[in-house]
């Protein structure tokens, strides 16, 4: 264990660094906390459940604007995608699809209709986001075309 946390020189421990636990992280510290993170995965398996989404995330948006809000995009950047927009109401219902009907909806609410302030936040923290071109998106008339939120 580390001399810091055996000294009580540290507010909040966070085990794991996956999305959730960093986000944790980020919130104590916004408050004032004294942070450590443990992590004991080695550095390449690190990360969390972002291993199996290849680092995406789902989030309810209107369109590209709200895009652009998220990620440091160029204008032709822009003008080369078409995101569409991912309404809340679909995200909702893939993520009850997918979960066999087994989860709980008032959660799954709370998750989608957050998840774009949420986002806005980790930007605001420092996280970078960007589209993935070469995996969420496929060319059609010379624009890459995103899907699935």
């Amino acid at each position: 264990m580390s001399a810091a946390v055996e000294q009580g020189a540290v507010d909040v421990l966070v085990v794991g660094a996956g999305n959730a636990a960093l986000c944790a992280a980020l919130a104590a510290a916004e408050q004032g906390a004294t942070v450590l993170v443990l992590e004991r995965a080695p550095e390449s398996a690190r990360g969390g459940n972002s291993a199996y989404t290849g680092g995406a995330f789902r989030v309810a948006y209107d369109g590209a604007q709200d895009i652009a809000r998220l990620a440091d995009l160029s204008e032709d950047e822009l003008a080369r995608s078409d995101f569409g927009a991912y309404p809340a109401s679909q995200f909702f219902d893939e993520l009850i699809e997918m979960s066999g009907l087994r989860a709980d909806p008032d959660l799954v609410e709370v998750l989608v209709n957050n998840s774009f302030e949420t986002l806005q936040w980790m930007r605001s923290q420092g996280v970078r986001f960007i589209p993935i071109h070469g995996r969420q998106s496929f060319v059609v008339d010379g624009k890459h075309k995103f899907w699935a939120g």
